[in-house]
């Protein structure tokens, strides 16, 4: 008897503990630019669990936002006692790398090392092994904590930018904003991926309706790299590049890439499977969600009611009404609470009554993506302030 209790005290510890180690790095991955709140239910800790071993959640304590040597790393893990060799800790690393539980880069030939966001992160690099199972997790903790996390920090982690076809010459665009320089000034890294969240729409059964293509979201240099180095996609050349997102457009996906002039990724969304798109369509102003620099214009006389651009709007900024004939849907007006800038409109519209006009006060993204989260880190807001923004937001205030 006494044997049989010492095991049972022996299992319920290792479950404590473990509990503990998921416990802090839960609050550590708060702690960065974009956190990790917690929950009631403790999702979280479930999505912990499936991303990193107990090991591995120890030695992600030793990390944070900004990118370290392994040198670097290796230093506190042994000035804290551990007892890990340099060996057992790289080969935490690589399989960290692996599965995507961390975000590595080369400089100067050596891996760098940093911690990854929930979104957009740790979710992403799922693709190549995402289960009903975590996409429901996900799902569920992106709405009990993480959307009012995602929608509060300082600067978005993302940004729309107009379709091709959408853009002419009188609208002067920006390099940063216009994807087919984004694709000419990249220096050749560029791998393309399945869409994360289409793969876990397609996982409980529930299929995208706006695309059956499932390679549509492109990386660039270091997200190209980490994707090819450990198959989370494949290496493209630019000009299959091209041809994936002008099919992309054809489909009417919205392009959303990082909110960097060296943009890391370029994702196509859709409004029925993409999380960031589905969760600022149900706020009063999308437009103050996601950075974009232009809006549509309609000229209403010139619409012929097809009523292609109501259907292809993701967050139904375009008004529209039922002709006297029965069989016209005219568009009417613009929200620009609404309108995020993508364009889609302006390219399904035959007529040529939908153009993008540029908005009066256009913003810059951040260089790069270290320069935005250290910008989002200087002005990370406190729990109640985050709840506060984000429900004044949401109710349209």
């Amino acid at each position: 008897m006494k044997q049989l209790k010492s095991k049972l005290k022996d299992g319920m510890k290792i479950f404590a503990d473990s509990h503990k180690v998921y416990k802090k790095l839960q609050k550590h991955l708060d702690a960065q630019p974009v956190g990790f709140p917690a929950t009631a239910s403790g999702v979280e800790r479930r999505i912990l669990r499936e991303v990193f071993t107990v090991n591995e959640a120890s030695l992600a304590l030793h990390l944070d936002y900004k990118f370290q040597s392994f040198e670097n790393i290796y230093s506190k893990v042994n000035g804290n006692g551990t007892g890990y060799s340099e060996t057992a800790v790289q080969d935490m690393l690589d399989n960290m790398e692996k599965h995507g539980a961390i975000f590595v880069k080369m400089v100067n030939g050596k891996k760098q090392y940093a911690l990854h966001t929930f979104a957009v992160g740790i979710f992403e690099m799922k693709v190549p092994t995402m289960t009903a199972n975590f996409y429901m997790d996900a799902r569920k903790y992106m709405y009990q904590s993480f959307a009012m996390e995602f929608l509060s920090t300082a600067l978005p982690q993302m940004r729309v930018i107009p379709v091709e076809k959408s853009v002419t010459p009188a609208l002067n665009i920006a390099t940063y904003d216009e994807v087919r320089e984004l694709v000419l000034q990249n220096d050749g890294r560029i791998s393309l991926a399945e869409c994360v969240c289409r793969k876990g729409k397609d996982s409980i059964g529930r299929h995208c309706e706006e695309t059956d293509r499932r390679e549509v979201c492109i990386g660039f240099a270091d997200f190209a790299d980490m994707y090819s180095r450990n198959g989370f996609g494949r290496a493209i050349e630019k000009e299959e590049a091209f041809e994936i997102l002008a099919q992309n457009e054809k489909d009417g996906l919205v392009l959303m890439p990082s909110n960097s002039q060296e943009a890391q990724f370029v994702c196509s969304c859709c409004g029925c499977c993409c999380a960031c798109l589905e969760g600022i369509s149900l706020l009063a102003k999308p437009s103050e969600f996601v950075n974009n620099n232009y809006h549509a214009v309609l000229e209403a006389d010139k619409c012929t009611g097809c009523g292609k651009c109501g259907k292809k709007c993701k967050t139904e900024a375009i008004h529209m009404q039922q002709a006297e004939d029965g069989k016209r849907v005219n568009a009417t007006g613009i929200d620009l609470n609404r309108c995020i800038g993508c364009g889609v409109c302006v390219a399904s519209c035959k007529s040529g009554a939908l153009t993008l006009a540029k908005k009066r006060i256009q913003i810059a993204p951040p260089r790069d993506m270290d320069t935005l989260y250290e910008e989002i880190m200087k002005q990370k807001k406190g729990k109640m302030q985050r709840a506060l923004h984000t429900g004044q937001k949401v109710i349209g205030l």
